[in-house]
């Protein structure tokens, strides 16, 4: 096993509050019979990120049985107060779908699912000094019955908890997501620890004692994270200084 750090960045989309303009625009054919079965957004045939995550919400949901979203904008949700239930993932529409099922069939409109940062406001919290709370003007909601509705939320909605696809620093979820006075499931820099075999194995043995499969890794590059003599069963690290013209070492190990 070789691990390498991940240091690629990815861009940061644009936080820009774009008009709405309805799921019509956003997904033209989207109240349609057929559906695409493509494999996943890379198949879309829409340029821009939100219709993109919609066009595969929709798609999904029909492979899996489900109606398709309902689009109640015109009626705008309001009512909500700083007591009432609202669990909101961020991000990729297919990651977190049987959580999304299921929330919505025991707490029927609690889970809101957000596919784009212009739906989502940070406010100083009024609770909690140094933090921000999330509003919510727009969102898919998930009810009984695997159905859906895409609504918008006046005055914004507050989320009491946020979990979402946080998968590098300086995304759009992970920016939402960052000091929140609510609970969160997670975190871009845990997203990265966990996301790396290497280093999940090394603290899952090393720190919390648990079994992991024989390991044997080569390690390229600067590597900080990991002590230099990990007290870890069943792992063994090896620090390269220069991959190439290391065939006998490798060979060796």
């Amino acid at each position: 096993q070789l691990s390498v750090d991940q240091l690629s960045a990815e861009q940061t989309p644009s936080m820009e509050e774009k008009e709405w303009v309805g799921p019509e625009a956003l997904c033209p054919g989207w109240q349609e019979e057929e559906v695409s079965d493509g494999e996943g957004p890379e198949d879309s045939r829409h340029p821009d990120p939100t219709a993109r995550a919609y066009e595969v919400l929709q798609r999904t949901l029909r492979l899996e049985g489900m109606p398709l979203t309902v689009d109640r904008t015109s009626q705008p949700r309001s009512g909500f107060g700083p007591l009432d239930m609202t669990v909101c993932v961020l991000g990729s529409p297919t990651a977190f779908l049987p959580i999304l099922l299921e929330g919505g069939t025991c707490r029927p409109g609690t889970m809101v699912l957000c596919l784009a940062p212009a739906w989502a406001t940070r406010v100083p919290s009024e609770t909690s000094p140094g933090a921000w709370s999330l509003l919510l003007s727009r969102g898919v909601s998930f009810e009984a019955g695997g159905c859906t509705a895409l609504e918008e939320f006046v005055p914004p909605r507050r989320a009491t908890y946020v979990t979402g696809t946080f998968g590098s620093e300086g995304s759009w979820e992970a920016e939402l997501a960052r000091d929140l006075d609510c609970p969160t499931g997670g975190s871009a820099p845990l997203a990265h620890w966990l996301e790396d075999p290497l280093l999940s194995r090394w603290l899952l043995s090393a720190r919390a004692g648990l079994p992991v499969p024989p390991t044997l890794a080569f390690i390229t590059g600067p590597w900080e994270a990991l002590p230099e003599e990990p007290t870890s069963p069943g792992m063994r690290l090896v620090r390269m200084q220069d991959p190439q013209g290391q065939e006998s070492l490798v060979r060796d190990e």
